[in-house]
């Protein structure tokens, strides 16, 4: 072979044999051949573990951002990129183009998008690896897919997206994860072969008849009738539980062991096991419970984003930055990124928490928290201001907002210092009074019955339409500026 120096070089370099490799490999599973798509097909484990991928992946928002600083970025809604995303063809989604991709890199190692150029955009269509090969050397000189009708169509690089994995023998080319996997699998196909037989030939009756030697003898004709007059009579799982009658002199010593004992449960486990192993997923994201706990699982779902899907996202970003973001107009600091940190972030309760304790204040207006309670928009106009707080501290106003809903200095005569009373005059309990300012602290919530509705209390036609402050004013409670409902007495806040 001769030496090469220059990217041409790489991918005309040719041996005496062509360098070309086809994805429509098989795995021989005990004198059979599968090809990847039908062990993705009849294997119950893998397709789990396959399709687990995709999904998780797929659902995940793919974001185009123009880096600013290095701490500043901005997204770019309308790039070439987001668009071609958000329809990458006219029968395809963005959800179904990268399902599709994580399955066939899950399955093959290899997947491609063939680029169908318009006028203004690019089309991205998935082409089946099974159906590709790739010519070429160190570096793939071109992509050739061979169409049901069995017509070879010729892509230059330029032409394709390739995501393609490591395979020791093969530059061009990834190396199905289910060739690792041969044994296993060929262990389950087996098993899987050996009980639906198992049934097939009555399970409860399997065995052996044996004649007494100082009985009568029969001839070979005679026992192959016999024989053959069993299977008639108690082959078969309509067959089971039917009582056999035997000749004088034969004798039936049962021989079949139950699925317990041959440890077909125990067996499968093991078998999805491997699988997962094989594609790094956390055990207890396939079904499998043995040793997991709330907090293990909680942190398992972690490891899902950063271990297991990390390195996965991370090689089809820069694929797609690689291959699709040259085609765009806009370049110029442009990346694209999956929207990873919507599946950590934690719930709503420990966002706020954490951004309280970050930034000291609340981080959303009045009419943000309504809306995230899918609850119309509050007229007022102080609903699309965020309060002013004091570090530490849970939502503040400069003074004491008082019944007319106005927000009046500290010094305002309605402004009281005592606690709030055990009970108010309606019946509701210094409990729930403390749990109404709370709710209405934490999401925005200023109408009353609102905040009664999803505390689940009671409701009362004759406050509901009050706002929270209204309601606490009107019983003679004023809210002190760190935040605290308050009766009786001067404010000393």
């Amino acid at each position: 072979m001769a030496i090469v120096s220059s990217f041409g070089s790489l991918q005309r370099v040719v041996t005496n044999q062509p360098m070309w490799h086809t994805a429509s490999g098989s795995v021989a599973l005990y004198g059979s051949s599968q090809t990847y798509a039908a062990i993705y097909r009849t294997q119950p484990n893998v397709r789990t573990c396959v399709d687990f991928l995709a999904r998780n992946v797929a659902q995940l928002g793919l974001h185009v951002y123009r880096a600013v600083s290095d701490t500043d970025r901005v997204r770019l809604r309308e790039h070439d990129l987001a668009q071609w995303f958000r329809a990458p063809n006219p029968a395809t989604t963005r959800y179904r183009l990268v399902e599709s991709l994580i399955q066939d890199l899950a399955v093959y190692l290899n997947a491609y998008w063939a680029k169908v150029r318009e006028d203004d955009r690019i089309n991205l269509v998935r082409l089946p690896p099974d159906q590709m090969r790739v010519e070429g050397a160190l570096l793939p000189s071109a992509f050739l897919w061979t169409a049901p009708d069995g017509v070879e169509r010729r892509y230059a690089p330029a032409d394709v997206v390739h995501f393609g994995g490591y395979d020791p023998g093969n530059p061009l080319m990834g190396l199905s994860p289910l060739e690792t996997l041969r044994r296993v699998l060929a262990e389950e196909a087996a098993a899987s072969d050996q009980r639906q037989h198992f049934w097939a030939n009555a399970a409860r009756i399997g065995g052996v008849i044996t004649v007494d030697a100082n009985g009568p003898q029969y001839s070979p004709d005679q026992l192959s009738a016999f024989r053959q007059q069993w299977q008639d009579a108690y082959a078969g799982a309509a067959n089971t539980e039917k009582t056999a009658v035997l000749p004088k002199g034969m004798n039936f010593e049962a021989a079949t062991f139950s699925a317990k004992d041959s440890e077909f449960i125990e067996s499968r486990k093991l078998n999805r096991e491997e699988v997962a192993a094989a594609y790094h997923i956390p055990l207890p994201m396939v079904g499998i419970l043995d040793h997991a706990t709330y907090s293990n699982i909680k942190e398992q779902h972690k490891h899902l984003y950063q271990d297991c899907l990390g390195p996965w996202l991370v090689m089809i970003e820069e694929e797609i930055e690689r291959q699709l973001l040259p085609d765009c107009d806009d370049t110029d600091g442009v990346y694209v990124e999956f929207n990873i940190a919507e599946k950590l972030k934690g719930s709503f309760e420990e966002q706020a928490s954490s951004l309280q304790v970050s930034v000291g204040r609340p981080v959303m207006t009045v009419n943000e928290g309504r809306a995230r309670l899918n609850l119309p928009r509050d007229t007022d106009p102080n609903s699309d201001k965020i309060a002013e707080v004091s570090p530490g501290q849970g939502r503040t106003f400069g003074g004491v907002i008082d019944a007319d809903g106005v927000e009046d200095d500290a010094s305002d005569a309605g402004a009281t210092g005592a606690v709030a009373p055990d009970a108010t005059p309606d019946g509701t309990t210094a409990k729930e009074n403390q749990a109404i300012f709370g709710y209405h602290l934490q999401y925005g919530v200023a109408k009353l019955g609102d905040a009664r509705r999803n505390l689940n209390l009671p409701s009362d036609p004759k406050t509901d339409d009050m706002t929270v402050p209204e309601y606490f004013n009107s019983l003679g409670i004023g809210i002190k500026s760190r935040g605290t409902p308050s009766s009786g007495g001067d404010d000393d806040a």
